[in-house]
């Protein structure tokens, strides 16, 4: 199933989405403003391809009257997300009218309810997803870092080597040396822990391939 990339419009939280959420409102999992993921896009295409510029539509100023009402009405574009949201309400409104009919003409059989069914829990997958992006990108600078590091002892290192006869002493050169030994260490386990968090994001269905921002080269 193809993966969409899409940005919060209010705090800029990076998310990916497939085709079954196009055009689905939810909470974003950083900020929890509400959010609409955009639709895909059609696969077919004419043959002839046209570009033009979107014309922005003025808004509508909105008038306290009962004309400004219906015409209100008519341009909200979330009826079905409404009626989707009110099929629970008419259950139990149903429930409760057979109920009282039922109360007052004696008994009868109970009302057979009509099995609704239930959608996994997609915002929890979702939000799984984005927060192992975000460790994966945090482990991902401190792999940068820590290379940065190796490359600034190495540099240091040299020189001191690199000075003129005595000039440095045997223990200016050892702690080179042992700082070069830590900035080394500091980047295997950088590096250990960005596969681990790169596993388990591969493992929710994340699609980016952050392997190839690491640095080129071994520090």
């Amino acid at each position: 199933m193809d993966q969409h990339k899409f940005a919060c419009p209010h705090c800029g939280q990076h998310m990916e989405y497939t085709d079954e959420y196009s055009g689905m409102r939810m909470p974003c999992p950083k900020c929890q403003q509400p959010v609409v993921f955009p639709g895909v896009a059609a696969r077919k295409m004419t043959s002839s391809l046209r570009l033009a510029g979107a014309v922005a539509k003025p808004p509508a100023r909105f008038q306290f009257s009962f004309a400004g009402i219906i015409a209100f009405l008519r341009e909200y574009k979330h009826w079905k997300i409404v009626g989707v949201c009110m099929i629970p309400f008419v259950l139990v409104a149903g429930a409760l009218v057979a109920a009282s009919l039922a109360s007052r003409h004696g008994p009868a059989p109970p009302p057979r309810m009509a099995e609704v069914p239930v959608a996994p829990d997609a915002l929890g997958k979702l939000t799984d997803l984005t927060l192992a992006d975000q460790l994966v990108q945090e482990r991902l600078a401190a792999v940068n870092r820590a290379f940065t590091a190796c490359q600034t002892a190495e540099k240091n290192k040299t020189v001191l080597h690199n000075q003129r006869r005595g000039a440095a002493s045997p223990a200016s050169l050892q702690a080179a040396e042992q700082v070069v030994k830590r900035a080394r260490q500091a980047f295997d386990n950088a590096r250990k822990d960005f596969e681990t968090a790169f596993a388990q994001y591969k493992k929710l269905g994340g699609t980016i391939d952050y392997e190839r921002q690491l640095p080129k080269s071994d520090a």
